[in-house]
């Protein structure tokens, strides 16, 4: 390595310099140095101060290894673990290789966090315990560590992982996009004003498929019902895992693509005449005119094929939005 450093020097000092930050912070991150000697010695190589905050503590050192306050002003940060921040105390652009060692700070930092912290520690437990690829030792070391009872009956909440929640979670990477996980005890009722799908309840070894159900959950929320419980989904929890496996797109819901493309305000009209038992009870759910709902239920039956204002039409009508919403609805 010394060699190559050498190598780069006499070609390009820049490139040398930066692959001594990279050296550097491997070297200390292998040497499991805590926080302070990580800012500790990004202070040394930028000669400023620099600074952290994570897990609701902060600290912050000069170039000289001391503490010292944190400065107020808008300096170049990089984030880190669930809530973690790092910062150099110069404005921009600062000097050449500022941006680098925060880089390399924010990812050494990231690693202590990940190895020392219990917010660290209890996400991934939350992951361990949720996951169907986990041993059923490795659940119930994860149940241990998370205090649940080992026959309690517990229930495993979804939400868009950009909505902030209270208490331990974890946040999930899946194809339809980053999901928070947080597992409760099956009676609590859902937090409100957030997008949430909630799963069945199950004991903490079958916590994996709480979570597969609340994740199908939170999939088929809508604006209007913004929250979901497993127990009320029924077969269409059946319905709903089995969706992915179809090889083409029924005709049902291929209409009510195009029609919700051309008329985008159809969509609360079909949710509501889904769910009520006549064309009246939509007109009084809605506000609008009993007539006004008629020639709309009329228009929305000849788009998609089949006569919603039937009991047939209704349940058809009830699985293409639910199969529409499993294969749109992104949590980006």
């Amino acid at each position: 390595m010394q060699g190559l450093v050498w190598r780069l020097k006499a070609l390009d000092p820049q490139a040398s310099e930066s692959l001594k930050v990279i050296t550097y912070f491997d070297a200390l991150v292998n040497s499991r140095a805590n926080a302070e000697m990580l800012i500790g010695g990004a202070a040394v190589l930028c000669d400023c101060s620099v600074g952290f905050a994570m897990d609701g503590r902060s600290m912050c050192v000069d170039a000289s290894g001391q503490r010292v306050p944190e400065q107020q002003g808008e300096w170049p940060s990089k984030a880190f673990g669930a809530d973690g921040r790092a910062w150099i105390e110069r404005a921009s652009p600062g000097f050449v290789n500022d941006e680098l060692i925060l880089e390399r700070l924010a990812i050494a930092l990231g690693i202590f966090w990940d190895r020392t912290s219990p917010v660290a520690a209890t996400r991934r437990a939350i992951e361990t315990i949720i996951s169907s690829e986990s041993s059923m030792e490795r659940r119930m070391e994860a149940a241990a560590l998370l205090h649940l009872e080992r026959s309690g009956s517990y229930r495993v909440h979804a939400v868009p992982a950009v909505m902030p929640m209270p208490g331990s979670s974890a946040v999930v990477h899946t194809e339809f996009g980053s999901i928070r996980a947080f597992i409760r005890p099956s009676m609590a009722t859902a937090l409100q004003d957030t997008r949430a799908g909630i799963g069945l309840a199950a004991v903490p070894q079958e916590l994996d498929r709480s979570w597969q159900t609340a994740l199908l959950a939170l999939r088929i929320t809508s604006p209007h019902h913004p929250i979901h419980n497993a127990d009320d989904l029924g077969s269409l929890i059946v319905l709903a895992e089995r969706a992915s496996e179809a090889t083409h797109e029924p005709a049902d819901v291929t209409a009510l693509k195009r029609l919700i493309t051309e008329q985008p305000k159809a969509w609360r009209i079909l949710e509501a005449i889904a769910e009520t038992g006549s064309l009246r009870a939509v007109a009084g759910q809605l506000n609008l005119h009993h007539s006004s709902v008629q020639n709309r239920a009329s228009e929305f039956t000849s788009a998609l094929g089949f006569d919603i204002r039937t009991q047939p039409g209704r349940v058809r009508l009830t699985l293409a939005l639910t199969l529409f919403l499993l294969s749109t609805n992104r949590f980006d």
